[in-house]
């Protein structure tokens, strides 16, 4: 049986007359009938009860009409699925996101969901380090982290760079600067990312100091997935906290803490998109042109 079959014969049913149903679907009354005696002989049962006068349905006919508007329905919906997919407009897509770059991509997420509403969109905590080996055992479709990038199985485009900041008590006899130069914080401990989970936000602080000639004195490596602990500690007095803006910032709520810009020009680290090479998937493509369209304009770091 065909789909063919089933249309020609919900056709006829409704109409129970040969010749309209084939005013009505465009073809010749002898072929139609044809396709409903070959349907007929397929399911082994008489549809139609036919005489000179009229022509009537079975009880057969009546519960496979039902059937037939349903098989019909889903046909359709199988279509509109598989056009849907071809242009990216159906699926999962899943995505990692480093800490503190849950404002951004919720920004293109919402973007993604406006073009694509019938796209789920899974979106994963990921530390920065382990995205890379996400992406390339296919846990993950794309990534928004921080340095680096396996740029040798990944492709990535540079989103926006974060400045760093320097996270400090209120009390501290440097919280009301404008902003702050390594000198002036060379000798407070200090609190950064664990190398473990963030090694290029770890390897660009400390270089930041040791071409300065200062060497930092790090009491604590601060795990990136707990930011609010090291707020905790430096509201306590024990240390000063640097990191990149979007995640430090948001560890200042509700503490007695203040956040100061670092002005060196260095003081800053990149934000990237990565995915697959070769990536041949028109959802994850898709979601890639989402996140272009949905940062078109210069992302701050207080989006978080």
């Amino acid at each position: 049986m065909e789909l063919r079959h089933a249309r020609y014969f919900i056709a006829v049913a409704e109409c129970l007359n040969f010749r309209k149903a084939a005013q009505q679907l465009h073809v010749a009354q002898p072929p139609l009938s044809r396709q409903i005696r070959q349907l007929e002989e397929y399911l082994g049962v008489a549809l139609f009860v036919r005489d000179k006068r009229k022509v009537e349905l079975t009880k057969a006919g009546h519960a496979f009409l039902e059937e037939a508007r349903k098989l019909m329905v889903q046909a359709g919906h199988a279509a509109d699925v598989a056009r849907h997919a071809q242009k990216g407009e159906f699926g999962t897509i899943k995505i990692g996101i480093a800490s503190g770059l849950g404002g951004v991509v919720s920004k293109v997420v919402f973007e993604h969901r406006r073009r694509f509403p019938t796209i789920e969109v899974e979106c994963r905590d990921i530390f920065s380090n382990f995205q890379n080996e996400a992406l390339r055992r296919r846990e993950i479709d794309v990534g928004f982290l921080r340095p680096p990038v396996d740029q040798v199985n990944l492709e990535c485009e540079l989103l926006y760079e974060e400045e760093f900041v320097v996270i400090l008590p209120k009390s501290h006899h440097l919280a009301k600067r404008r902003s702050l130069r390594l000198k002036d914080i060379a000798d407070e401990p200090l609190i950064i990312f664990d190398r473990t989970f963030s090694t290029g936000l770890y390897d660009r602080i400390v270089g930041m100091f040791s071409r300065q000639g200062f060497t930092p004195h790090l009491i604590v490596t601060h795990v990136e997935a707990h930011e609010e602990a090291g707020a905790i500690m430096v509201a306590s007095g024990k240390a000063i906290f640097v990191g990149a803006g979007a995640i430090v910032n948001r560890s200042v709520s509700g503490l007695e803490l203040a956040s100061v810009r670092l002005s060196e020009p260095e003081a800053k680290i990149e934000v990237y998109v990565a995915w697959r090479k070769r990536e041949d998937s028109a959802t994850v493509l898709a979601f890639l042109d989402s996140v272009r369209r949905a940062l078109r304009q210069p992302v701050h770091e207080d989006i978080a």
